[in-house]
């Protein structure tokens, strides 16, 4: 059984993101932050630290929710999609990329003026870095192109 509930990581090491450069369609080619899809009998929190862990080679120590969005995309036909937000700035392992994609440690500045990075990674960043509230909203995509991006924060 499948489910539609994906987790995303922000990994921060001061002012750098950990991001994975995808092999996988969609958005293959591009870096993005860790995660994936939630498994049958797991929580979010266990999928993002499961995920973290195969895609990274890091454990996580203390893993902080962000938010929760829903992401619309016709081409993918998985109909609305829950993306659970997490970040953690407290690691501890050996990084070692993975057959998801190479890993590196990225400078906010460089993810925010890549062409390689995903639209709504350039979107949700700066709430998860610049605050502490929980973010809520939608992403509706037409093929790989961002259509709609609505975010706000929760106090």
């Amino acid at each position: 059984m499948s489910s539609n509930i994906f987790t995303l990581c922000i990994v921060r090491d001061n002012e750098k993101i950990l991001v994975r450069k995808r092999e996988k369609h969609p958005f293959k080619g591009f870096w993005n932050a860790p995660g994936g899809k939630v498994e049958l009998r797991e929580s979010p929190t266990e999928a993002c630290l499961r995920e973290v862990y195969e895609e990274t080679g890091l454990h996580l120590n203390d893993l902080k929710f962000r938010g929760i969005m829903t992401v619309s995309n016709a081409i993918r036909k998985l109909g609305t999609e829950v993306l659970i937000l997490f970040e953690s700035s407290d690691f501890e392992g050996e990084l070692t990329s993975s057959d998801e994609g190479l890993i590196d440690w990225i400078d906010l500045d460089t993810i925010y003026n890549s062409r390689n990075v995903p639209d709504s990674m350039t979107y949700i960043l700066p709430y998860i870095v610049d605050y502490e509230g929980i973010i809520t909203g939608k992403l509706i995509y037409n093929k790989n192109e961002l259509e709609v991006c609505d975010i706000s924060l929760q106090a």
